[in-house]
């Protein structure tokens, strides 16, 4: 009797022992880069805008032009500053629209399509 209840607390504590350990996962591709996923942000005034696609549909009418991209930061870090993005190259024309007042388009390298960003909250 004394052996099977030796026996169980020796298996419990290797099992605890075994699990309790931090996993951790591999954020590496094949290639050795390290990959995530990361929203597409862009800061104009202290407000923070995400991307919510490039799917206009007619929906926006380009107003007046905001300004440029000024700086690009990597995908994980937050834009802090004034027309910096962590997915928009420098250079990258910004307009409002006369719609929505928390819209905002950015010009992509095709003509005539235009990324929607929107204030978030």
């Amino acid at each position: 009797m004394r052996y099977y209840l030796s026996l169980v607390l020796l298996v419990s504590m290797v099992l605890t022992g075994c699990t309790s350990g931090t996993q951790v996962t591999n954020k590496h591709s094949s290639s050795g880069e390290e990959v995530g996923s990361y929203a597409a942000l862009l800061r104009i005034n202290g407000a923070e805008y995400r991307s919510v696609g490039t799917k206009n549909k007619g929906e926006y009418t380009l107003s007046d032009e905001i300004g440029k991209v000024k700086k690009r930061v990597p995908p994980e870090v937050l834009p802090k500053d004034n027309l910096v993005s962590n997915y928009l190259d420098e250079g990258t024309l910004i307009y409002s629209v006369e719609e929505d007042s928390d819209v905002i388009l950015v010009q992509t390298e095709v003509d005539g399509v235009y990324e929607i960003f929107k204030k978030t909250k």
